[in-house]
């Protein structure tokens, strides 16, 4: 089964990479209303950028893998790996950072950067101009160098994966499915999303307060 999932869907893309996209939008939605609120410190700032990109975090993804083929399907899990770790660590917690729209993007971008360069030993550093392509020219790819160093300092530069916790991980994304693309289904999303906005804003209120991302909780 798991070789069956790290293998390339019907759009020769890695399974893994939707499982990912999934992950990251359903955590990134109760905190929408985060998005307007004044960025405090230095690390929110920096990871909301001069500019949100307009394209789905799916699509996103979809676009860097066109750009850089040599990614693989165990890329992405090791991006959800450091991206929980990141968003666990002090640095972050202090800071209040969540993954919600406006930061979404970046944090994404810094953690399949990593999980790139570290399991893809074709990985050339020139392709950082790509996530500014494929961001529509919102992610700069000047940006990329400083966020990847404020990612990795609050990592304290540990960046290795063990086989079990790669393996926990990729059990984590297997657990939250790509969502189904209808527009009946959409329609109803838009509906339930409508629904508990109210909860949204106090679980944004919350986790500004408390610095809680609930990225990745099992």
């Amino acid at each position: 089964m798991a070789s069956d999932v790290l293998r390339l869907d019907g759009h020769g893309n890695p399974r893994t990479l939707r499982l990912f996209a999934s992950l990251v939008e359903a955590e990134s939605r109760p905190f929408a209303a985060a998005s307007s609120e004044p960025a405090e410190n230095d690390l929110v700032r920096a990871f909301r950028g001069g500019a949100t990109p307009a394209v789905p975090i799916a699509e996103f993804l979809e676009r860097l893998q066109r750009c850089n083929y040599l990614f693989d399907g165990g890329v992405y899990v090791l991006a959800a790996a450091y991206l929980a770790l990141f968003m666990r660590s002090p640095a972050a917690l202090e800071a209040g950072i969540v993954v919600e729209p406006a930061t979404a993007h970046r944090l994404v971008s810094v953690a399949v950067l990593l999980g790139a360069k570290f399991s893809s030993p074709r990985y050339y550093e020139r392709r950082v101009e790509s996530f500014q392509v494929c961001s529509g020219e919102s992610i700069r790819s000047s940006e990329l160098c400083p966020l990847e160093l404020m990612f990795l300092r609050a990592l304290d530069y540990r960046v290795f994966i063990a086989d079990e916790e790669f393996w926990r991980f990729f059990r984590i994304l297997l657990r939250h499915p790509a969502p189904a693309r209808s527009v009946a289904c959409a329609a109803k999303k838009r509906k339930a999303e409508e629904e508990v906005e109210p909860c949204r804003v106090r679980a944004c209120q919350l986790a500004a307060r408390y610095g809680i991302s609930g990225f990745n909780q099992s």
